[in-house]
């Protein structure tokens, strides 16, 4: 009998305590529709979004291709706003962090790049490069 676990049941079983967390964020109410556009809310009013952007989140039933359009012209987690989880927040924002610091970097999105990887350790580095190298060749196959 062969032991060894695939490697999709290792990610379930990895995937087990988000799993866990947001169905306790749903028995919570989190995933709500009431819930949801108090998040929506939240975050139009934090950033400014016209009203108009968010009009058809504010429906008794939310479709899906509106939070979606929302979510990917705003740059939200789906994560967050469906459902409140607060890793989702944590990482739009860190996200939003980064794309500010290659934004106001003088040398664009390459120097802030050489910025960064001139303060990682040599070995950090060759892993980064190996990275890089691999993402390159990926997009070449891509567009070929």
């Amino acid at each position: 009998m062969n032991k060894e676990i695939s490697e999709e049941a290792k990610k379930a079983i990895a995937d087990l305590p988000r799993r866990m967390a947001l169905q306790r964020l749903k028995s919570d109410g989190a995933t709500s529709a009431k819930a949801v556009q108090r998040r929506v809310r939240a975050i139009a009013e934090e950033r400014k979004i016209p009203s108009a952007d968010f009009a058809k989140l504010m429906r008794k039933r939310i479709s899906i291709t509106a939070i979606g359009a929302f979510c990917e012209k705003y740059k939200i987690s789906y994560d967050w706003l469906l459902c409140g989880d607060l890793q989702g927040l944590a990482h739009m924002e860190q996200r939003r962090k980064d794309a500010a610091a290659v934004a106001s970097h003088p040398g664009g999105a390459q120097g802030y790049f050489l910025k960064i990887f001139c303060q990682l350790d040599e070995s950090y580095q060759e892993v980064a490069i190996r990275m890089v190298r691999k993402l390159a060749t990926e997009q070449h196959e891509g567009s070929s």
